[in-house]
C-alpha cells in the first residue's frame, strides 16, 4: 500500500487579509522580499524571520517562522517563535 504524503492545501493571495496582517507588523512586501511569500502560500513553514511585532498594543521583536494553517476554513497566521541560541 503506497503512503500519501500529507502536503499542507494552498493559499491564494486574495484570501489572505494583508491589512490585518500588516497591521501587526506582517508585510507582504516584506515577506516577497525575503522569498518567503510562495513558502506561506503553500502552506508550508517559513525559515528564521526577524518580526517587529504590535500585539495588544506592545512591540515585539522576536525571531520566528510563519506559517498559514486553516481554521474554520479560513486562513489564519501561526507564528512560532525560536529559542535564542547562547555563545
Amino acid at each position: 500500500m503506497e503512503k500519501q504524503k500529507n502536503t499542507p492545501e494552498p493559499f491564494r493571495e486574495e484570501e489572505i487579509d494583508w491589512e490585518e496582517l500588516a497591521g501587526i507588523g506582517i508585510l507582504r512586501d516584506e515577506l516577497e522580499a525575503a522569498g518567503e511569500l510562495d513558502t506561506l502560500l503553500r502552506g508550508e513553514k517559513t525559515g528564521v524571520l526577524p518580526l517587529s511585532l504590535v500585539l495588544l498594543g506592545a512591540d515585539i521583536f522576536m525571531d520566528a517562522t510563519l506559517q498559514f494553517v486553516r481554521q474554520d476554513g479560513e486562513p489564519l497566521i501561526e507564528i512560532i517563535g525560536v529559542k535564542p541560541t547562547v555563545h
